[in-house]
């Protein structure tokens, strides 16, 4: 069952203007539960530049307007923050000779994916770098006052079972956090979707900022959702990865053929229908349906059973080490 609020939010983000009312009674809506909604979703950015965008704003009341404004006002002065400290940890690792590629909303930001930088919410500068180079980075944002939340813990287990991305580094003086990869997600996944290819593409020494195309990003953006927030495993969504999807243009990128990939691409799709977003027909045949659920709970039981067995590992090095 879609709510009102979340009809309108749709409307606003994916429709004409001519369509943001369709089947909905403006007077019905209540503006308290579409901002909670739109923040759970960490959509208020976007909310507000396509208000603005496709002048509906006098739809909704002035106190709304201004308290959304204010929240894209906030976060395009974050993300251009964000671009100059990209541009700036860009310069510094060529200079030191590492090749790097920005991932993430980071990524999509600097391939301008969207018409303007305040409608995409970002939590960190993500970026990707090859395994050789870990520890020269990790000297080097130390170097200049970057510093690991949980230095000490991954030095003694994440190095014998290798994340995705190093506990975040954050800089007292510095707006953003930084994520270091070496992988694009957690072990258990990398066989649907690894870094090999990406990562390959780091041998050319063109000293630019990188980004990946936008068929990885697209990728990235649906196997990030649906297996590390174990979206496969439910039917929720999450609308700032629709946007990011709807952004990218997803037809160019919808012609994934392996099937291994293509649950998770279906799923996504699958679960969002109910909006009519995309004009994209993908049908699950009473088969498929067996087969992908049949798949989804073994995979399911054996990544529990994986991360028991790892936990129980994790918590005798630990005691060792104290020991």
């Amino acid at each position: 069952m879609v709510s009102l609020e979340e009809k309108i939010l749709v409307n606003i983000l994916y429709r004409p203007e001519s369509e943001i009312l369709n089947g909905i009674d403006i007077s019905t809506i209540n503006f308290e539960n579409l901002i909670k909604l739109a923040s759970s979703h960490l959509m208020l950015p976007a909310l507000y530049f396509n208000i603005n965008k496709k002048n509906c704003s006098y739809l909704f009341p002035d106190d709304f307007i201004e308290y959304i404004k204010n929240i894209f006002a906030i976060n395009k002065a974050r993300n251009t923050v964000l671009l100059a400290e990209a541009k700036e940890l860009s310069e510094l690792l060529y200079k030191n000779n590492v090749n790097h590629i920005f991932l993430k909303g980071t990524a999509l930001l600097l391939t301008n994916v969207f018409e303007d930088i305040g409608e995409r919410m970002i939590g960190d500068i993500d970026f990707i770098i090859q395994h050789k180079n870990e520890e020269k980075v990790i000297k080097l944002l130390n170097q200049y006052n970057y510093f690991g939340s949980s230095p000490e813990r991954y030095q003694t287990l994440f190095k014998i079972f290798k994340p995705k991305h190093i506990p975040r580094f954050i800089n007292e003086n510095k707006i953003m956090a930084l994520e270091l990869h070496t992988e694009l997600l957690t072990p258990g996944w990398r066989n649907v979707f690894n870094s090999k290819k990406l990562i390959s593409t780091l041998k050319d020494k063109v000293k630019i900022i990188k980004t990946p195309n936008k068929p990885f990003l697209f990728d990235h953006c649906i196997y990030a959702l649906q297996l590390e927030d174990q979206r496969i495993f439910n039917s929720l969504h999450s609308h700032r990865s629709i946007y990011d999807i709807y952004k990218l243009d997803c037809k160019k990128s919808l012609t994934i053929k392996n099937i291994t990939k293509d649950i998770y691409i279906k799923h996504f799709f699958l679960t969002i229908n109910k909006f009519k977003i995309f004009e994209i027909h993908i049908t699950s045949s009473t088969m498929n349906s067996y087969f992908d659920k049949s798949f989804l709970i073994v995979r399911k039981f054996s990544t529990n059973v994986a991360r028991y067995i790892l936990k129980k590992i994790l918590v005798n090095i630990s005691r060792q080490i104290k020991l």
